[in-house]
């Protein structure tokens, strides 16, 4: 019975997350679920993609999740409010990311041993999925 109530408890804040981070900035518990599944969802599926670049996962993870953050905060929602369009800040945050992901991989910490030089074609692409992901993540949750 203890494991259905901690369930419940676990699950009952997702009952509140119609929210949209990108149209309705700060609405509540809902903006932060959204918000927080998205970053948490495109920093796993990119430490993934980063793995197959013989990248270490745990130091990655941490890594894109702060970056993520720092980017979005600093960086995409005054740019949002800026920009004519959304398909024009969001480019512009992949590029952001994807030059993240170049810096970061060439610091030793976040390589394996078998590391090879990440090119900058892979690092835009996988900052790319990424930011589909999320962007996906946002929509299906405010829906």
């Amino acid at each position: 019975m203890r494991k259905w109530v901690f369930l419940f408890l676990l699950l009952y804040p997702a009952s509140a997350a119609l929210a949209n981070p990108v149209i309705d900035p700060i609405s509540g518990l809902g903006y932060f679920m959204v918000l927080g599944s998205a970053f948490a969802l495109e920093a796993s599926i990119m430490t993934i993609l980063l793995f197959f670049a013989h990248m270490s996962p745990v130091p990655v993870f941490f890594a894109l999740l702060a970056g993520n953050l720092g980017i979005y905060f600093v960086v995409f929602v005054p740019l949002l409010d800026a920009a004519l369009s959304l398909l024009v800040a969001e480019m512009l945050i992949v590029g952001l990311e994807g030059t993240f992901v170049k810096l970061i991989s060439s610091f030793e910490v976040f390589q394996l041993e078998t590391f090879t030089q990440l090119k900058w074609k892979y690092a835009f692409i996988i900052a790319a999925v990424g930011n589909i992901v999320s962007y996906y993540v946002g929509a299906v949750m405010s829906a």
